[in-house]
């Protein structure tokens, strides 16, 4: 494995080789540095110890060329003072946005990164902010989950509005698919069209308190990759699918995490457990890898989908990220991002994967099929 890294500021070059246990570095084509390891393990350690440093002066990995599954950029963002590495990106764009919290509170930034990783704009959110979660919604805004508010922020203004006015819990139900997004006021969870500014579906639901110490409450929310179908859990051991033009319901016994749909949208996974998204009936496993079961909410397990692609990470710490085509049931890569330490946030981009890591780095893998 061979980068090269570039600092704009001073169009120093800096590079990095690594041959087996051995790892090269070489700055502006000075003298070459050559380390010994002992272990695979901390050849991947010193390695990303190396790169996050010169990253930190200002080094920036850049590949526009990448093949499939190989890093376009490598870019240091900054350590986020929440934790929770907001991103949002969408399936019909190249650029994507992250935000995180600067110092102690001090301001909350929101970058906006085209396809290669350069930074468009960087914007002030403010002091005393806190982001958990943020969506791109078709209509050129973001809608972000603001210390249990959710707010509207214009791409074209970098107008802040209240979108909804009422606390819930951590968890507010933000999700978006195609034209739709999804998103829970406190008293009811609502699908919207924004690309026909039309409502599509609201309930009147009530969350109840967890008896969970991670969490606050029951309160969870996405939508089906076709945008057929929606899904919440707002109490214990019960996800109810709608459909979304009949708006009938049905209603999954399971007392588990980290649901997802299939890229068709006629399978439903939760708790390592497989439903026929229709009827609720429980099948096998129809998806090329294999789903753990009794995973806690605190695990790692997040899965993406773009069209036949998906992306699964599902183990503790810093397990790489799978890219299956459940197509041909082949895995097409397997992402080992080397600036993640426990958590990652990772959304799919038109061409690309985007990674939000708890090292405070931005990385983006080529997807383009």
């Amino acid at each position: 494995m061979e980068k090269t890294f570039i600092n704009p500021a001073t169009n120093k070059q800096w590079r990095i080789e690594i041959d087996g246990l051995t790892i090269r570095t070489c700055l502006n084509g000075g003298k070459v540095k050559e380390l010994l390891c002992d272990s695979v393990f901390q050849v991947k350690s010193k390695a990303a110890s190396a790169m996050m440093g010169q990253m930190q002066k200002g080094f920036v990995h850049q590949n526009p060329n990448a093949a499939f599954g190989e890093a376009r950029c490598h870019r240091f963002v900054g350590k986020d003072s929440n934790g929770f590495m907001p991103l949002a990106a969408s399936l019909k764009r190249d650029d994507f946005f992250l935000t995180r919290v600067a110092g102690d509170f001090k301001d909350e930034i929101l970058y906006h990164f085209d396809c290669n990783g350069e930074i468009i704009e960087t914007i002030s959110l403010g002091a005393k902010r806190m982001t958990y979660e943020q969506i791109l919604c078709p209509n050129d805004t973001l809608l972000m989950n603001n210390s249990y508010l959710i707010e509207q922020f214009s791409l074209r203004t970098h107008e802040i509005t209240p979108f909804i006015n009422k606390k819930n819990s951590m968890r507010t139900m933000l999700d978006v698919s195609g034209d739709l997004a999804m998103w829970y006021t406190g008293e009811e969870i609502v699908v919207f069209d924004f690309g026909s500014n039309t409502e599509v579906w609201r309930e009147t639901v009530k969350c109840k308190k967890s008896k969970d110490p991670n969490f606050a409450y029951y309160c969870f929310g996405m939508l089906s990759p076709r945008q057929t179908k929606a899904v919440y859990c707002v109490a214990e051991s019960e996800y109810v699918i709608v459909d979304l033009k009949s708006a009938e319901k049905t209603i999954i016994s399971n007392n588990g995490w980290h649901p997802f749909f299939s890229p068709d949208d006629q399978i439903f996974s939760v708790g390592g457990k497989f439903y026929v998204s229709q009827t609720g009936e429980e099948t096998t496993n129809p998806f090329p890898f294999t789903v753990r079961q009794g995973l806690s909410f605190s695990d790692t397990c997040t899965i993406r989908t773009r069209g036949k692609l998906m992306a699964v990470r599902q183990d503790h710490g810093s397990s790489p990220i799978e890219l299956w085509d459940t197509n041909s049931g082949q895995l097409l890569a397997s992402i080992d991002d080397p600036f993640v330490v426990l958590q990652v946030n990772f959304a799919f981009t038109q061409r690309g994967l985007v990674l939000h890591t708890d090292y405070g780095a931005m990385s983006i893998y080529s997807c383009a099929i």
